[in-house]
């Protein structure tokens, strides 16, 4: 079963993420999809100490190094507050995702698509919203790079239309260094042999 399955699932019982205890717990898979991110990524934030505070179960005679981990969604909600964006870019940099190489836009992030047309990013939609896409069948989160993204068809232009600027823009900047470093070449070059 999906994280999305699971998290639909949960939201049944509790009426959506909104009327959930804070003191609910949440697998490692639905808290990753709350939060917008990778399970690798989650844990990534659990080995460095960035992500929400967890629990984690483990026998006193145990030495397994994966132990199951839970999150409080009380501790995913506090979390999140601190880590609101308002831009698609300041999205991007909260997330150590600074998109300032062509690697940075290969790598998969989470899109909710409707009936199979892109939506939005995972973490630029409000949480009323998220709560909306939760409660439709129609909705899914499936994970693409921002490369692969803007190839695909849109609900709307506009949301479309950032994505779009961001990729053109750090592109742009990438071929502007690209093409200063060659005139910085040839200008050295020609001082040299001068």
């Amino acid at each position: 079963m999906s994280a999305i399955d699971t998290l639909r699932e949960h939201a049944e019982v509790w009426r959506l993420f909104g009327s959930m205890p804070d003191d609910a717990t949440l697998s490692a898979e639905v808290s990753a999809l709350y939060l917008g991110v990778s399970v690798k990524t989650l844990a990534r934030y659990r080995q460095t100490g960035n992500g929400p505070a967890y629990i984690q179960y483990q026998a006193e005679d145990s030495k397994a190094r994966n132990q199951r981990v839970n999150y409080l969604l009380g501790d995913l909600r506090t979390w999140r507050d601190r880590h609101k964006v308002s831009s698609t870019m300041e999205a991007a940099q909260v997330r150590g995702l600074a998109f300032t190489s062509l690697v940075d836009f290969i790598e998969p992030e989470p899109f909710w698509t409707i009936d199979n047309k892109i939506y939005s990013h995972v973490l630029t939609v409000s949480d009323e919203i998220f709560k909306e896409l939760l409660n439709t069948s129609r909705a899914e989160v499936i994970w693409i790079s921002v490369e692969k993204v803007l190839s695909e068809d849109w609900h709307t232009a506009r949301e479309r239309q950032r994505w779009n600027d961001l990729f053109v823009g750090v592109m742009t900047g990438l071929v502007d260094a690209c093409v200063a470093e060659q005139e910085r070449h040839v200008l050295y070059e020609e001082f040299l042999l001068s």
